[in-house]
């Protein structure tokens, strides 16, 4: 199928993420199009809140998406306005990152590489911190398990669930053919990809789409997956962004 014209992007991304991009990206004369990468369900607060009444105040706080941000932070925030003090919060990515300073969090830590176990690694394993780690019910305890064998109390605590999203439409495939740019903001939204479409026609994809992602969990993880033009854009900022994009569009195009 011939592509069009004007350059397109195809975001995937969960609701909320990278605001302000699509104006500045039409502003520029690209066509955008939007899907939803995943659909989560946040887990009734009342059902953690009583683990982290029980347990000893907070020093540290993991959280390793913007659904987490949305689904426990803001709720914790809203029934404790005054947080312990010193409290540090640490994120995996710089789209959890953002949502974090959007939820008015400020001086948000991140480890070197976007990814969980680089968290456990960064904190000095002296004095021994309590942790409260919010997370998805498919990123199971591993992390917890690695900061518990640093000598760390943690709470785990499961404030959202992954549902199953239903295959792309015709349309939605059609936007991924033609796409100069393919841009996926999370591992999961990747995985998602992949469960949305037939085999053959997710290999084609791998094969044919020049993919842009957040982070390097998410490159590597779209590396396992077979995706052959991978870059990691340098900022989530919109206007860093945005330009970053129009110079991939660009070479996608010479």
């Amino acid at each position: 199928m011939a592509r069009p014209a004007r350059p397109s992007v195809v975001l995937l991304s969960a609701s909320g993420s990278l605001p302000e991009v699509d104006r500045l990206l039409r502003r520029s004369g690209v066509r955008v199009y939007r899907i939803a990468s995943i659909s989560s369900r946040p887990v009734d607060p009342r059902l953690w809140r009583g683990r982290l009444r029980r347990a000893p105040p907070p020093d540290t706080v993991i959280v390793t998406s913007r659904a987490a941000v949305e689904a426990g932070v803001r709720p914790w925030r809203r029934a404790r306005p005054r947080l312990p003090r010193p409290l540090e919060f640490w994120a995996v990515g710089p789209g959890t990152s953002e949502a974090l300073r959007q939820a008015g969090v400020r001086g948000v830590h991140r480890p070197r590489r976007s990814t969980a176990g680089e968290i456990a690694r960064a904190l000095p394993s002296r004095p021994p911190r309590c942790v409260v780690h919010f997370r998805s019910d498919r990123a199971g305890p591993r992390l917890a398990r690695a900061l518990r064998a640093r000598g760390h109390r943690v709470v785990d605590l499961v404030v959202y669930r992954l549902q199953k999203m239903p295959r792309f439409t015709p349309r939605e495939r059609r936007f991924l053919e033609e796409a100069g740019l393919l841009v996926v903001t999370s591992p999961s939204g990747l995985e998602a990809v992949r469960d949305r479409l037939d085999r053959p026609s997710f290999f084609r994809l791998t094969r044919s789409a020049r993919l842009e992602v957040l982070g390097e969990r998410s490159r590597r993880s779209a590396r396992l997956l077979g995706f052959r033009y991978v870059s990691v854009a340098p900022s989530t900022t919109a206007q860093r962004f945005t330009r970053h994009l129009l110079r991939e569009l660009r070479h996608a195009r010479a």
